[in-house]
């Protein structure tokens, strides 16, 4: 099929006879210009979902057995043709749905090809086109999260002892480890792989069959059409059903929205840290670029793209929220412009993640760099006075003004590696009115920043042995999810085998 020429054919043949010539020309060009181009993803979806149809009501005996065997035939033809690049959808015929079925008229004659659409419509067919090409879109975006939280848990094995500053309001608190770090950011996109195939489940029910919006008298099965093109069942409410399109995206725009917020902050971190002035990372030169004018630089580029496609996601949720917000009950074409929204954020998100996961795999750790970073601005003091207190037998509110003043009034000068016991007695006698008294051999568990990694046993802290567990645990949940995604797949690829086999007994028996 070719593109036919505008001047030639400004009408839909659907919308009626008798009208102008120039019937529709403004509307075509104005509202359904980008619908044709973007409804070429759909093509294949759109003939599966008219395959479905047509077994049904074979097997519902509504429709005529040699009616049923040429469409299903022609639909296949459309398929191969749609796989080979050479189903071009007309622009004057508005859409994915108009097309296939004018092609069909067209080869069958209007009294075969006529009779692809009973019993459905335009709505409810756009309705489960777009979500299957969801749920297949979902499924590839968690086999690629579950890539790169496997990805970032392999790298926080390999530095459980790699001691790093964790920071409060961007300055140097509490020390962490590289390991404690990086599996800080697998439990977040855990989070966000495990929400996102929740929604799956939203999708994943078939709105086929409700028609415009309220059903159909004749006798249709819809358990069996929802079976057929691997639904877990059909949705229960027809009006609600057609309010959905647009609120299903906008919920998984949401949910993309948090996982790009993730994704950003990330590449975020990852360029501060790797900056001449932190020194903790470098960036591998796969993902930087040379200075046009300044031959000594190495440049952030890809993260900083990275980083600037991910603020697409949050203003892609409001997009389709504010154009669904005051929509009344049922169809509105307002809701094609949600379409472009999701395409372009999907794709967006699709072409980042496997990006996201070669840039943390190739990060170089400066330990030494870090570990000096960890011990400035006097960063264990909160685990110094936890040790004093417990150690002295005073209370920690005792302790901290004891620290305090150790740091303050200059009893130290660069770190808590000067401290001593008569450091610690002197700054007490000051800070709260009498001596106290810690052994050099309790010091020297917690006057460094590694020691008192070390130290950091309560549940989900920084210290090896917990990170460990953090690792395995991350590994557990992670496998369970994938699991799960595996099931939905093989779902998904039996229920086309199911429909190709039930079209094949069809077209053999006939």
């Amino acid at each position: 099929m070719e593109v036919s020429d505008m001047k030639d054919q400004n009408t839909n043949p659907f919308w009626g006879e008798g009208e102008s010539a120039d019937f529709g020309k403004i509307a075509i060009e104005y509202a359904a210009g980008e619908d044709v181009v973007l409804d070429a993803a759909f093509v294949q979806y759109e003939c599966l979902v008219n395959m479905a149809h047509l077994v049904m009501l074979s097997k519902q005996k509504i429709l005529n057995m040699k009616i049923v065997v040429k469409l299903l035939n022609g639909l296949r033809e459309i398929i191969k043709l749609d796989q080979k690049g050479q189903f071009i959808l007309k622009r004057e015929l508005e859409d994915v749905h108009s097309n296939v079925e004018q092609y069909l008229i067209e080869k069958y004659g209007i009294q075969t090809g006529g009779y692809l659409r009973l019993g459905i419509a335009r709505n409810d067919q756009v309705y489960t086109d777009t979500r299957i090409y969801m749920r297949e879109k979902i499924i590839l975006i968690c086999k690629q999260l579950t890539d790169l939280i496997r990805g970032i848990n392999q790298e926080a094995a390999k530095h459980f002892e790699t001691v790093m500053p964790g920071y409060t309001h961007l300055r140097v608190s509490q020390p962490v480890t590289w390991a404690h770090f990086l599996t800080g950011k697998a439990y977040h996109f855990l989070d966000d792989l495990s929400n996102i195939i929740k929604h799956f489940d939203t999708v994943n029910q078939c709105p086929l069959g409700i028609f415009e919006m309220a059903g159909t008298h004749l006798p249709i099965d819809r358990n069996l059409t929802s079976r057929l093109l691997g639904f877990d069942k059909p949705t229960a409410h027809s009006l609600y059903t057609a309010n959905q399109r647009g609120e299903i995206e906008a919920k998984l725009m949401a949910e993309l929205s948090i996982l790009a917020m993730h994704i950003k902050r990330t590449m975020n971190e990852v360029i501060i840290f790797s900056t001449h002035e932190f020194g903790l990372l470098t960036i591998d030169d796969l993902y930087t670029t040379g200075g046009t004018a300044q031959p000594n630089l190495k440049n952030p580029d890809t993260l900083e793209v990275v980083r600037a496609n991910m603020a697409k996601l949050p203003s892609a949720f409001m997009e389709i929220y504010l154009i669904m917000e005051c929509l009344p009950s049922g169809f509105n074409r307002d809701t094609q412009a949600t379409k472009p929204v999701l395409f372009k954020s999907l794709e967006t998100i699709i072409k980042s993640l496997p990006v996201v996961g070669g840039i943390i795999a190739t990060l170089k750790v400066n330990k030494q760099q870090m570990e000096k970073a960890a011990n400035i601005n006097f960063s264990i003091a909160p685990s110094v006075a936890v040790q004093i207190s417990v150690k002295a037998g005073i209370s920690f509110r005792q302790a901290h003004k004891i620290v305090k003043t150790m740091i303050k009034d200059g009893f130290l000068k660069e770190s808590f590696a000067e401290m001593t016991p008569e450091i610690i007695a002197e700054a007490a006698k000051k800070a709260i009115g009498r001596e106290i008294k810690v052994s050099e051999e309790e010091i020297a568990d917690f006057k460094e920043a590694e020691k008192c990694v070390r130290l950091q046993k309560s549940l989900g802290g920084p210290a090896p042995e917990e990170v460990r567990k953090m690792i395995k645990d991350i590994k557990l949940k992670l496998s369970t999810l994938k699991k799960d995604i595996a099931l939905k797949e093989k779902k998904l690829d039996q229920a086309k085998k199911l429909l190709d086999k039930e079209a094949n007994k069809i077209i053999m028996l006939n």
